[in-house]
């Protein structure tokens, strides 16, 4: 197991989690409505994140 690559896994898993709680926050303020920019300006990271984690753990 590499150590570094488990740091790397770790930081996706948290940026993922972060910016998926924080894409859920934004881009849904209320019931019935959805903000397209904000959900973009959330999701893309988001998206990056778990590719990272992904890789993490892949080659963890």
């Amino acid at each position: 197991m590499n150590t570094a690559w488990s740091v790397v896994a770790q930081a996706g898993f948290w940026g993922w989690l972060v910016t998926t709680i924080g894409f859920i926050l934004t881009a849904f303020p209320h019931r019935g409505f959805f903000r397209s920019g904000t959900a973009l300006r959330w999701g893309v990271p988001m998206l990056l994140f778990y590719a990272l984690w992904s890789v993490g753990m892949f080659k963890a």
